[in-house]
């Protein structure tokens, strides 16, 4: 009792210096709290201690305050930390009913998170910052050792994850293409591109800037050595912070001086940095990320050619981006303004491909086995804009994710992908069809589509009314005929039994044939006869074995509740051997 009586004589300020420490967790400050009124009302009132305890139990919500000025404008910042814990918790109560939801659909539709969108969206009632508060809570769950974590949980995370950002980011980007010209940068349609893509990665303008911006250091260093009188290293900081936040109409040096920054950019890119375009792996999706070819120096010309323009508008050097029909360049120009007529003077084309070799109509190469130099044939083509490239994106990746090399998580890519397209040409009828053949092979709901079809219909103003008319009646079609659409079995199927060899089985079809996970990816069938025993059981790198089981015990899986239920049999049988084996 003495000591309690002398912990409330304490100062505030040392009590409060005491429960900043990083040891003491945010239930610890709660229960010293509840100890008696005095410091009840000493924890609650002190905006630093919760200010601080918020930013080490989240420290990614450190930067998401700074960036969005809420800090300033917080009061009581216990009330965040409650909203955080009361939003978190939320969303983990809704994840772990979705399982017994929607264990039976193959994949589910946006329609099927909508029941979340009050938690995240400012417009539903949600707090300015639960987007991130959840996006947080969930990189949290989808980072847990398999070996402590619930699979299921993780596997409707992963896909929760998706929606939320995906969500998030449909807005941004109807944000982005309403800016105007000189705010919409190459490097931020890049930085769109791989956080619609790689939705389990914490991906930000900023730490994408960070790395630009240390390339530029490099440069200048290289370009001090070489000419330490350049007028750059007079140049104010206010300045290049101008050219790095927004498009330049010119470059901002004379012809040599634009050319020494360029040849110190390329000299650090390609030769110290040793950046390359990654022509063996060319349509790996991660070589269309600027974050990971950031981080592996290594990707496909188009990201490459928007790191290059990044980092040369950083140092007060224009480029612009050019797509030919078979490769992609970055031209630039010793002058952009002040010709007499538009497009006067010699285009110069940097080929990230070839270690930014200057391209002429002189010095040319084939690109792409063509049979004439491609810059002479499309001289005149205008500069890009970044809703051309992030479209040139998109069908990159949707291309990357058909190829059979990488099986795992193939679909999920390939969806993203094409939904990217449909989000950047959101009346083009083509991507709209693709998208649909993709929900109707994994019969996820097809209204949203059928809604924009209808819209496209009725408005004049569109040409492509005739082929929206078309598609809007072949997914109606496919509704009336497929409401509950069921798994074809075998007998059903003689394919599938000529597929599985049935004259070789020596119990024929009269055996059970089991779907089987394979750790490329792949699902296939087993006969019964054909399954045997691991010797040293391990993890299989499937990207759906959380769908049906929840817990991984190094020797076996344990089925989530719902495929228990289905086979309630298995629980006896899983225990025999399991016995039997371990």
């Amino acid at each position: 009792m003495a000591e309690d009586v002398l912990i409330t004589f304490l100062p505030d300020e040392v009590t409060e210096l005491i429960l900043e420490n990083k040891q003491l967790e945010i239930r610890d400050v709660l229960n010293f709290a509840l100890t008696c009124k005095h410091l009840h009302k000493t924890v609650l009132s002190s905006n630093k201690l919760w200010r601080k305890k918020l930013y080490q139990r989240w420290p990614l919500l450190k930067e998401v305050y700074w960036n969005h000025e809420n800090q300033q404008k917080v009061r009581v910042w216990w009330q965040e930390v409650q909203a955080n814990f009361i939003v978190r918790k939320t969303m983990l109560d809704q994840l772990s009913l979705m399982s017994s939801k929607f264990h039976h659909k193959i994949d589910l539709a946006h329609s099927e998170f909508e029941g979340f969108d009050p938690l995240f969206k400012p417009e539903r009632g949600a707090h300015p910052l639960a987007y991130h508060f959840l996006t947080d809570e969930l990189m949290r769950l989808i980072s847990i050792p398999i070996m402590d974590g619930n699979l299921t949980h993780k596997y409707y995370a992963q896909k929760l994850m998706r929606y939320i950002k995906q969500s998030q980011l449909s807005n941004e980007w109807q944000k982005f293409i309403e800016l105007p010209p000189h705010k919409q940068l190459l490097e931020s349609g890049a930085v769109f591109v791989a956080q619609w893509s790689q939705p389990d990665r914490h991906i930000t303008h900023e730490g994408v800037g960070s790395m630009l911006d240390d390339i530029v250091e490099q440069a200048k260093d290289v370009l001090k050595e070489k000419h330490p009188s350049h007028p750059i290293f007079n140049t104010p900081c206010e300045q290049f912070e101008y050219w790095k936040k927004n498009n330049i109409d010119d470059n901002q040096w004379s012809i040599v001086e634009t050319r020494q920054v360029i040849s110190a950019l390329t000299e650090v890119i390609f030769n110290r940095l040793g950046f390359y375009s990654n022509s063996e792996m060319y349509y790996s999706s991660e070589n269309s990320f600027i974050d990971r070819v950031l981080e592996h120096k290594r990707g496909i010309p188009i990201i490459l050619a928007i790191i290059f323009e990044s980092v040369c508008r950083r140092v007060g050097v224009k480029c612009e981006p050019i797509i030919f029909p078979s490769h992609f360049l970055l031209r630039w120009k010793e002058k952009y303004t002040g010709y007499p007529f538009h497009g006067e003077g010699e285009n110069y084309y940097i080929d990230v491909f070839n270690n930014g070799r200057f391209i002429t109509r002189q010095n040319c190469p084939r690109i792409s086995n063509v049979s004439r130099c491609p810059i002479e044939r499309y001289n005149t083509l205008s500069a890009s804009s970044v809703v051309e490239v992030v479209e040139r994106l998109a069908n990159n990746l949707e291309v990357a994710s058909r190829q059979r090399t990488v099986l795992n998580g193939r679909a999920t890519r390939l969806r993203s992908a094409l939904e990217l397209i449909h989000l950047v040409r959101p009346h083009d009828t083509g991507a709209i069809l693709h998208l649909a053949r993709f929900y109707m092979l994994h019969q996820m709901n097809l209204a949203k589509l059928v809604d924009i079809l209808t819209q496209i219909k009725k408005d004049p103003e569109f040409t492509c009314r005739g082929p929206a008319n078309h598609i809007l009646q072949m997914l109606q079609d496919y509704e009336k005929r497929n409401n509950v659409m069921t798994e074809v079995m075998y007998e059903e199927n003689p394919e599938w039994s000529l597929d599985m060899s049935l004259e070789d089985l020596s119990k024929g079809a009269n055996q059970p044939f089991y779907k089987v996970f394979v750790d490329d990816g792949s699902r296939r069938h087993v006969a019964q006869e054909n399954l045997t025993m691991p010797t040293d059981p391990g993890w299989v790198d499937h990207h759906e074995i959380g769908k049906y089981f929840n817990q991984f015990k190094k020797s076996h899986y344990v089925p989530n509740r719902e495929k228990a239920d289905q086979y309630p049999e298995d629980s006896k049988i899983r225990e025999e051997l399991v016995s039997r084996y371990s």
